[in-house]
């Protein structure tokens, strides 16, 4: 008999191993989180605009907004209106995908409408993971925390981790008391969707100095088989496994798990990074014009390299960056992301030009990566030169040059507009409305440059032509170009990872063609970048050495 019940459980576990989608389900972190800004208060009320500022690995799908006083909204970045003072509770809540797998998390914070915030402040976010849900209260100054979980439970601490054992609604208070001795309670639904008889989870820790991990199971239920896949080929049944990786790169490390009493199955996966630890991002976005497209990469990825392919045999480097395309048409722009420690990805978008008639008045903003309050406004207006600016800021002020700098009195959302007007009388309007953003309490001023994104075509340009030859090349090549005007040039080379490799003084050209000769004798086989500036405009094209 006890064999008879050890085959039938073997082939249980062999019949639901079989069954497995090789779709591996993945939790992965996310953590909703919001600035806000205080508008002008009118006859009509007050107005906040909310910022969302959630982080999430994966693609967050969803946003929900509700407020105390029964407003609700979907939208990313919404505007709620107040009609009286007093203090509101805003909450924000994101649903983030990764793998096909979700994972909610909320935050919430209190408004101030006319008055001066509390003193005291219990204001919490949650998120729901694998191992229960996850509390955190915002102030992390107060004597106590005492929550009261809305299951009967209760706890204490600033960042305790709860587990519901039913699906449903359950009402979490916290409870502080500040350090004056003030107390105060905020209160929040928390939705458990399902609880299943069994649900997988591991942690990992990799031993230093190698490249071997231990894994920790953290299982829910009384599972009685693990079945490990490393992602490289390699798997284990062990509980508590340890495996080592052979070579660097991402493994998608998946635990199924059988509870065969229960009759319950579930799969984890989590991204282990082997030679590195942040995972590569080639994401762009990108706004075209009939004279100029703006590309601009996700500045997630610290410390990297950003090669461009735009589809039409020109290259460029950097995370933003502007292209010219000579012909209206469809092109496949890729974004080649190299890390520090020598990880690339690669993404690609179709992008469709336009026709170029007439004139153009298209811009485009983006924040400073680096400075925090700064904005840069990319002019991509064409048209036949001489052109005339009117740039309206959406605060009541205007500026009439090429390359304005604005500063707002206040952050919030502004309807930004640019009006032109060339030599033949043709005239084009162009607004977008932007969120520009002030975190709370900072007093620094948000302010906007605009700069050249490039000349459009039917203006008067510095360079009309850049052609390379022979090209591919083994001992030298010759750089041609033409200048319509007297002015600076100077010219560098750079490899796959950006690498300088050569860099030329500042020299005077004249207007009309000229001819540079580089050595590329010594240079290794592959791929090089020749950057030629102009006037102070970037030009970008390939040269392959043999």
């Amino acid at each position: 008999m006890k064999m008879t019940k050890t085959l039938l459980t073997l082939a249980t576990f062999m019949l639901v191993m079989l069954s497995i989608s090789p779709q591996a389900q993945a939790q992965q972190p996310c953590s909703a989180n919001f600035q806000y800004v205080v508008g002008t208060t009118t006859p009509n009320g007050t107005s906040v605009s909310l910022y969302d500022s959630s982080s999430a690995i994966g693609s967050i799908t969803n946003w929900n907004w509700t407020v105390s006083t029964g407003q609700t909204s979907t939208l990313q970045n919404p505007i709620f209106n107040f009609n009286s003072t007093g203090n509101y509770q805003v909450c924000l809540t994101i649903v983030a995908v990764y793998l096909g797998q979700t994972c909610t998390s909320t935050y919430c914070d209190t408004i101030v409408i006319g008055g001066t915030p509390p003193a005291c402040n219990a204001n919490f976010s949650f998120s729901n993971n694998i191992l229960g849900t996850q509390f955190n209260a915002q102030a992390s100054n107060n004597v106590s925390y005492t929550w009261s979980f809305g299951d009967g439970s209760a706890g204490t601490g600033a960042n305790p981790l709860h587990f519901y054992t039913a699906p449903g609604t359950y009402t979490a208070c916290l409870t502080v008391v500040d350090a004056s001795g003030v107390s105060c309670t905020t209160c929040q639904s928390v939705v458990i969707s399902s609880t299943s008889g069994c649900q997988a989870y591991f942690t990992s820790a990799q031993v230093p100095g190698t490249t071997q991990f231990d894994f920790t199971n953290q299982s829910q239920g009384n599972a009685t088989y693990f079945l490990w896949n490393f992602g490289d080929g390699g798997t284990s049944t062990l509980q508590n496994p340890s495996h080592s990786y052979n070579s660097p790169g991402i493994y998608n490390v998946c635990l199924t798990i059988i509870d065969s009493l229960a009759g319950c199955t579930d799969t984890y996966c989590d991204s282990l990074s082997i030679g590195g630890g942040v995972l590569c991002d080639p994401t762009f976005t990108f706004q075209t014009s009939p004279t100029a497209t703006v590309f601009a990469a996700n500045l997630q990825n610290v410390g990297a390299t950003y090669v461009w392919d735009f589809g039409d045999g020109n290259v460029g480097t950097g995370s933003f960056i502007t292209h010219v395309y000579a012909n209206p048409g469809t092109y496949t722009a890729c974004l080649v992301v190299t890390l520090a420690n020598g990880q690339s990805c690669t993404s690609c978008q179709p992008v469709v030009i336009p026709s170029s008639s007439g004139c153009s008045s298209n811009f485009a903003v983006y924040p400073d990566s680096l400075i925090q309050h700064t904005y840069y406004a990319y002019n991509l207006a064409s048209g036949v030169g001489p052109l005339s600016y009117i740039w309206s800021w959406g605060d009541g002020t205007s500026s009439n040059t090429a390359y304005p700098s604005h500063t707002y009195a206040a952050a919030g959302t502004y309807t930004i507009c640019l009006t032109i007007t060339d030599a033949t009388g043709c005239s084009s309007n162009t607004c977008y409305q932007f969120a520009l953003l002030r975190l709370s309490g900072s007093s620094a001023p948000v302010t906007i440059n605009v700069v050249a994104g490039t000349t459009g075509i039917n203006e008067n340009t510095l360079l009309n032509s850049l052609i390379v030859s022979p090209n591919p090349a083994s001992e030298f090549v010759n750089v041609n170009f033409n200048l319509t005007n007297d002015t600076e040039v100077t010219y560098s080379v750079k490899n796959l990872t950006g690498q300088l490799i050569y860099s030329s003084p500042s020299t005077k050209y004249n207007s009309g063609s000229h001819q540079i000769q580089i050595q590329v004798a010594e240079y290794k086989s592959g791929l090089y970048f020749l950057e030629l500036t102009a006037g102070g405009k970037q030009n970008f094209t390939k040269i392959v050495v043999q």
